[in-house]
């Protein structure tokens, strides 16, 4: 589902000069399930320009468009898969990024503390601003995490449906069926150099350190350090991943022989085999390759988070 109405697009000032209004580009159509009304209230008193979503774009376009037009900022009203389309367009930029989060994971609103839902709209315009690196693997960027094997597979599995009625349950439901993972065999090089070579049943390669749930996959990652974080999951028996959900559950460090951890800004990912990948929650298809790399300092954030004081 997409928003009811085209977009509002009206310009002050001379033809071709830049423009000074934020633009909102929503998806009422995410998990939050707030309607368009509701949406559209929320921002009554504010001078902006409405740029919805459609089927054919979640966001990208529209925020390339507001780039362009020399927007100051670009407030994205969705889920994770809204805030990933439009930081592909404004990352690098000097257009800023506000996030209202109405998804049900909202990954990068929950790893910076920022509000969700219509709280957030007031900050959104009015916080703080902050720098943050994005990564990018495979000529897409992302800002949270990605990952190659078993996330995937649980991501690419977890029922739509499910996903409406329940939420993040729906990834506990897939991750159940994808467990035992079978492992297959990769290389990874980090900074040039290899690191790592044997069998696995995941990669994940992170810019920030929470995923769905506020587990602590990383937890001395900085989303403003430079690095991207990594992980190699090895676990093979049902015991071995008891063990690595134990410790993950309850902040625990990981077994080396299980979980191999590293950093870097360069990252090569070689597969034996085609095998699915995600970014920030979005299933990809099969590759054996991934390359990753990292845009420091690249996005700006505005908003009210931890970092700030709470909301």
């Amino acid at each position: 589902m997409t928003m009811s109405s085209g977009p509002t697009r009206t310009t002050a000032g001379a033809p071709g000069a830049p423009s000074t209004r934020p633009v909102v580009i929503a998806n009422p159509a995410s998990g939050g399930a707030i309607d368009e009304a509701a949406l559209r209230a929320a921002f009554a008193d504010r001078d902006v320009v409405w740029s919805p979503t459609t089927e054919d774009d979640p966001g990208l376009g529209q925020a390339a468009a507001a780039v362009e037009d020399g927007s100051p900022l670009v407030i994205a009203c969705g889920g994770d898969g809204t805030v990933r389309a439009v930081i592909e367009s404004v990352a690098g930029t000097t257009t800023a990024l506000g996030i209202v989060p109405l998804g049900t994971g909202n990954l990068l609103a929950s790893n910076l503390g920022l509000a969700t839902g219509l709280d957030a709209v007031g900050d959104a315009f009015d916080g703080p601003v902050r720098r943050l690196d994005v990564g990018h693997v495979n000529g897409e960027r992302f800002a949270v995490m990605a990952g190659v094997g078993f996330d995937a597979m649980m991501i690419r599995d977890a029922s739509a449906t499910v996903k409406r009625r329940f939420g993040s349950i729906a990834y506990v439901v897939s991750a159940a069926r994808n467990i035992p993972a079978r492992l297959t065999r990769a290389s990874l090089s980090i900074d040039g150099d290899v690191v790592w070579h044997g069998r696995t049943v995941m990669v994940l390669v992170g810019n920030c350190g929470q995923v769905t749930g506020g587990l602590e996959v990383f937890p001395d990652a900085r989303p403003d350090d430079g690095v991207l974080d990594v992980a190699v999951l090895s676990a093979k028996r049902f015991t071995e991943w008891c063990s690595v959900m134990w410790r993950l559950l309850w902040a625990r460090p990981q077994r080396s022989e299980l979980v191999a951890r590293f950093q870097g800004a360069d990252i090569n990912i070689a597969l034996h085999e085609r095998l699915p990948y995600e970014l920030d929650g979005e299933d990809r298809q099969p590759t054996k390759e991934l390359c990753f790399g990292v845009e420091a300092l690249s996005l700006a954030v505005r908003g009210r988070g931890d970092q700030d004081g709470g909301t």
